[in-house]
Protein backbone atom coordinates (compact mmCIF):
# COMPACT_ATOMS: atom_id res chain seq x y z
CA UNK A 1 0.00 0.00 0.00
CA UNK A 2 2.97 1.91 -0.40
CA UNK A 3 3.37 3.94 -3.33
CA UNK A 4 6.84 5.43 -2.80
CA UNK A 5 9.49 3.28 -2.58
CA UNK A 6 11.56 4.68 -0.49
CA UNK A 7 9.20 4.79 1.80
CA UNK A 8 8.12 1.49 1.17
CA UNK A 9 11.69 -0.01 2.31
CA UNK A 10 11.90 2.20 5.48
CA UNK A 11 7.98 1.14 6.44
CA UNK A 12 8.66 -3.01 5.17
CA UNK A 13 12.11 -2.77 7.67
CA UNK A 14 10.43 -1.18 10.35
CA UNK A 15 7.53 -3.88 10.57
CA UNK A 16 9.46 -6.93 9.57
CA UNK A 17 9.80 -8.07 13.29
CA UNK A 18 5.89 -7.58 13.62
CA UNK A 19 6.10 -10.05 10.22
CA UNK A 20 8.16 -12.55 11.47
CA UNK A 21 6.52 -12.74 14.85
CA UNK A 22 3.37 -13.37 13.21
CA UNK A 23 5.54 -15.71 11.08
CA UNK A 24 6.11 -17.91 14.14
CA UNK A 25 3.02 -18.35 15.15
CA UNK A 26 1.92 -19.27 12.19
CA UNK A 27 0.39 -16.73 10.48
CA UNK A 28 0.83 -16.89 6.49
CA UNK A 29 0.57 -14.27 3.96
CA UNK A 30 -2.87 -15.66 2.71
CA UNK A 31 -4.66 -15.34 6.10
CA UNK A 32 -3.52 -11.72 6.62
CA UNK A 33 -4.88 -11.30 3.17
CA UNK A 34 -8.12 -12.90 4.09
CA UNK A 35 -8.51 -11.43 7.47
CA UNK A 36 -8.33 -7.89 5.60
CA UNK A 37 -10.58 -8.77 3.34
CA UNK A 38 -13.61 -8.99 6.52
CA UNK A 39 -11.99 -6.29 8.56
CA UNK A 40 -13.03 -3.93 5.08
CA UNK A 41 -16.44 -5.74 4.79
CA UNK A 42 -16.91 -4.83 8.80
CA UNK A 43 -15.39 -1.32 7.70
CA UNK A 44 -18.07 -0.75 5.07
CA UNK A 45 -21.23 -2.40 7.47
CA UNK A 46 -20.02 0.15 10.22
CA UNK A 47 -20.27 2.94 7.29
CA UNK A 48 -23.21 2.16 6.81
CA UNK A 49 -24.64 2.15 10.28
CA UNK A 50 -22.80 6.06 10.79
CA UNK A 51 -20.18 4.40 12.76
CA UNK A 52 -17.64 5.84 11.97
CA UNK A 53 -14.95 6.25 14.59
CA UNK A 54 -14.94 2.55 14.89
CA UNK A 55 -14.77 1.94 11.61
CA UNK A 56 -11.66 3.88 11.13
CA UNK A 57 -10.28 1.65 14.05
CA UNK A 58 -11.15 -1.68 11.64
CA UNK A 59 -10.20 -0.35 8.29
CA UNK A 60 -6.93 0.88 10.02
CA UNK A 61 -6.09 -2.70 10.98
CA UNK A 62 -7.40 -3.78 7.40
CA UNK A 63 -4.57 -1.18 5.68
CA UNK A 64 -2.33 -3.16 7.94
CA UNK A 65 -3.17 -6.72 7.06
CA UNK A 66 -3.15 -5.01 4.03
CA UNK A 67 0.56 -3.95 4.24
CA UNK A 68 1.92 -6.70 6.66
CA UNK A 69 0.82 -9.31 4.28
CA UNK A 70 3.24 -8.58 1.48
CA UNK A 71 6.46 -7.85 3.64
CA UNK A 72 5.46 -10.98 5.31
CA UNK A 73 5.94 -12.97 2.06
CA UNK A 74 9.10 -10.98 0.81
CA UNK A 75 11.03 -11.06 4.16
CA UNK A 76 9.96 -15.12 4.72
CA UNK A 77 10.71 -15.83 0.42
CA UNK A 78 6.78 -16.72 0.56
CA UNK A 79 6.27 -14.53 -2.62
CA UNK A 80 4.49 -16.52 -5.25
CA UNK A 81 2.17 -15.58 -8.75
CA UNK A 82 -0.70 -17.40 -6.80
CA UNK A 83 -0.43 -14.79 -3.76
CA UNK A 84 0.37 -11.82 -6.16
CA UNK A 85 -3.02 -12.28 -7.89
CA UNK A 86 -4.88 -13.60 -4.63
CA UNK A 87 -3.96 -9.88 -2.93
CA UNK A 88 -4.49 -8.09 -5.96
CA UNK A 89 -8.01 -9.83 -6.11
CA UNK A 90 -9.27 -9.19 -2.38
CA UNK A 91 -7.54 -5.60 -3.03
CA UNK A 92 -10.30 -4.87 -5.09
CA UNK A 93 -12.79 -5.90 -2.63
CA UNK A 94 -11.19 -4.31 0.14
CA UNK A 95 -11.34 -1.32 -1.94
CA UNK A 96 -15.34 -1.41 -2.69
CA UNK A 97 -16.39 -2.49 1.04
CA UNK A 98 -15.60 1.04 2.45
CA UNK A 99 -17.26 2.99 -0.90
CA UNK A 100 -20.24 0.58 -0.76
CA UNK A 101 -20.82 1.57 2.62
CA UNK A 102 -21.07 5.39 2.08
CA UNK A 103 -23.44 4.44 -0.70
CA UNK A 104 -25.78 2.54 1.73
CA UNK A 105 -25.24 5.11 3.93
CA UNK A 106 -26.16 8.14 1.50
CA UNK A 107 -29.26 6.39 0.70
CA UNK A 108 -30.75 5.20 4.02
CA UNK A 109 -29.88 9.57 4.66
CA UNK A 110 -31.70 9.97 1.13
CA UNK A 111 -28.69 11.92 0.35
CA UNK A 112 -28.87 11.35 -3.71
CA UNK A 113 -25.12 13.42 -3.84
CA UNK A 114 -23.15 11.71 -1.28
CA UNK A 115 -24.50 8.56 -3.44
CA UNK A 116 -23.61 9.93 -6.32
CA UNK A 117 -19.84 11.05 -4.90
CA UNK A 118 -19.40 7.31 -3.42
CA UNK A 119 -20.45 5.27 -6.76
CA UNK A 120 -17.92 7.80 -8.85
CA UNK A 121 -15.32 7.04 -6.29
CA UNK A 122 -15.75 3.36 -6.72
CA UNK A 123 -15.63 3.54 -10.25
CA UNK A 124 -12.43 5.64 -10.22
CA UNK A 125 -10.59 3.27 -7.57
CA UNK A 126 -11.45 0.15 -10.11
CA UNK A 127 -10.25 1.93 -13.08
CA UNK A 128 -6.96 3.40 -11.82
CA UNK A 129 -6.33 -0.05 -10.91
CA UNK A 130 -7.48 -1.89 -13.56
CA UNK A 131 -5.67 0.91 -16.19
CA UNK A 132 -2.42 -0.76 -14.46
CA UNK A 133 -3.16 -4.39 -14.57
CA UNK A 134 -4.09 -3.56 -18.74
CA UNK A 135 -1.56 -1.42 -18.86
CA UNK A 136 1.42 -3.96 -17.39
CA UNK A 137 -0.59 -7.14 -19.53
CA UNK A 138 0.38 -5.14 -23.04
CA UNK A 139 3.71 -4.49 -21.66
CA UNK A 140 3.68 -1.26 -20.21
CA UNK A 141 4.91 -0.17 -16.62
CA UNK A 142 2.69 2.01 -15.76
CA UNK A 143 3.29 3.84 -12.21
CA UNK A 144 1.57 7.57 -12.98
CA UNK A 145 -0.93 9.22 -11.34
CA UNK A 146 -1.76 11.17 -8.60
CA UNK A 147 -4.23 8.98 -6.41
CA UNK A 148 -3.10 5.24 -5.43
CA UNK A 149 -4.01 3.32 -3.32
CA UNK A 150 -2.23 4.04 -0.36
CA UNK A 151 -3.73 8.08 -0.71
CA UNK A 152 -7.01 6.89 -1.00
CA UNK A 153 -6.79 5.09 1.95
CA UNK A 154 -5.15 7.32 4.51
CA UNK A 155 -8.16 9.78 2.74
CA UNK A 156 -10.92 7.50 3.64
CA UNK A 157 -9.11 6.71 7.20
CA UNK A 158 -8.53 10.93 7.81
CA UNK A 159 -11.88 11.49 7.41
CA UNK A 160 -13.31 8.95 9.11
CA UNK A 161 -11.87 9.32 12.13
CA UNK A 162 -12.55 13.34 12.15
CA UNK A 163 -15.33 13.32 9.80
CA UNK A 164 -15.68 15.83 6.72
CA UNK A 165 -17.08 12.77 5.04
CA UNK A 166 -18.60 14.71 2.60
CA UNK A 167 -15.53 16.81 1.59
CA UNK A 168 -13.57 13.22 1.42
CA UNK A 169 -15.87 11.73 -1.20
CA UNK A 170 -15.72 15.02 -3.26
CA UNK A 171 -11.84 14.88 -3.03
CA UNK A 172 -11.76 11.03 -4.18
CA UNK A 173 -14.71 11.24 -6.31
CA UNK A 174 -12.74 13.52 -8.51
CA UNK A 175 -9.11 12.25 -7.74
CA UNK A 176 -9.81 8.85 -8.41
CA UNK A 177 -11.23 9.33 -12.02
CA UNK A 178 -8.82 11.87 -12.05
CA UNK A 179 -6.21 9.59 -11.75
CA UNK A 180 -7.79 7.06 -13.90
CA UNK A 181 -7.86 9.18 -16.90
CA UNK A 182 -3.97 10.27 -16.61
CA UNK A 183 -3.05 6.06 -16.61
CA UNK A 184 -5.71 6.68 -19.88
CA UNK A 185 -3.77 8.89 -21.86
CA UNK A 186 -0.33 7.80 -20.55
CA UNK A 187 -0.97 4.32 -22.19
CA UNK A 188 -2.47 5.32 -24.94
CA UNK A 189 0.19 7.58 -26.12
CA UNK A 190 2.73 4.86 -25.25
CA UNK A 191 0.82 1.94 -27.46
CA UNK A 192 0.45 4.52 -30.25
CA UNK A 193 4.40 5.50 -30.09
CA UNK A 194 4.65 1.63 -30.66
CA UNK A 195 2.59 1.69 -33.07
Amino acid sequence: MISSSNLKVKVQKFFTPLAEAFDTIGITPDILTILGFFLSLITGVLIYKEMFFVAGIIFLFAGACDMLDGILARVKGRVTAAGAFMDSFFDRYADFFPLAGFVLFAFEKMDIVMAFLSLFSIVGSFATSYAKARAESLGVECKVGLLERPERFFIILFALFFGFVDYMLVVLAVLSNFTAFQRFFYVVSVLRKRG
